[in-house]
């Protein structure tokens, strides 16, 4: 593993990164195959970067189907040492998980796909929104030494910041898209409750009790409710125009 990295380096390379992806998740999987490019040295190592954000599941990034398969093992066990270090922001080192006993279970079964070795840094991400790590596998044991556990968390510390930007503009990017589908929502509701009133002479407030009742009994949302209301009233599947 290098032993010095250069922090200009990665910072731009980061920078670089954040303007030409799209998303979040196409973000950790370039970010995962330079970070094992970055980190490997005399022997290679597998990265898997792992975040958890708040009331979504999480996302694994990969720099390789091998990395990805042996980071979703933990998933099956509920525990792990990436996962262990994502939730609760602590680097995780195994040396030899033939000499481990801190996660049996787990450890029988990456042994089995030829891991020795992991080394779990998380990213410092402020808050309680979002929570990540950068886990690094290798097929021999006590590859991470103290060097390269300095070179590592250096390297995350290095990365966080892109890291922040990435899951600030994911953020930003679901709280539009949840806004426009709470308009659309509203709309589809809005013009099922004229409906009734049309059709039934009745108040809003009423209108709005018979949509609510009919998704209690009928064990449906009260958007899909009011969609089939619409529909059967002629008007087709309705449009929310945000010019």
């Amino acid at each position: 593993m290098e032993s010095r990295l250069n922090e200009t380096d990665v910072v731009g390379y980061v920078q670089d990164l954040l303007l030409d992806t799209q998303d979040v998740e196409n973000f950790l999987n370039e970010l995962a195959r330079y970070s094992a490019e970055k980190l490997s040295g005399p022997h290679q190592v597998h990265c898997g970067i792992t975040l958890l954000r708040h009331r979504t599941a999480g996302t694994v990034a990969s720099s390789s189907e091998r990395a990805q398969a042996v980071d979703e093992i933990q998933y099956q066990f509920g525990d792990g040492p990436c996962l262990r270090s994502c939730r609760e922001g602590v680097l995780v080192h195994v040396p030899d998980f033939e000499l481990d006993t801190e996660f049996p279970e787990y450890n029988e079964t990456v042994l089995k796909n030829g891991i020795r070795s992991v080394l779990a840094v998380p990213f410092d991400l402020p808050g309680d929104t979002a929570r990540a790590g950068l886990n690094l596998y290798s097929d021999k044991p006590n590859v991470f030494d103290a060097a390269a556990v300095e070179n590592a968390v250096s390297y995350v510390r290095q990365a966080s910041k892109g890291l922040q930007l990435a899951v600030l503009l994911a953020q930003h990017s679901d709280n539009a898209s949840n806004l426009k589908a709470a308009m659309e929502s509203r709309t589809i509701i809005d013009t099922a409750v004229g409906i009734i009133i049309a059709q039934n002479r009745c108040s809003q407030d009423e209108a709005v009790r018979l949509i609510k009742s009919a998704s209690s009994n009928r064990n449906m949302k009260l958007r899909d409710v009011a969609a089939a209301i619409v529909e059967s009233a002629g008007g087709g599947k309705l449009t929310t125009h945000f010019e």
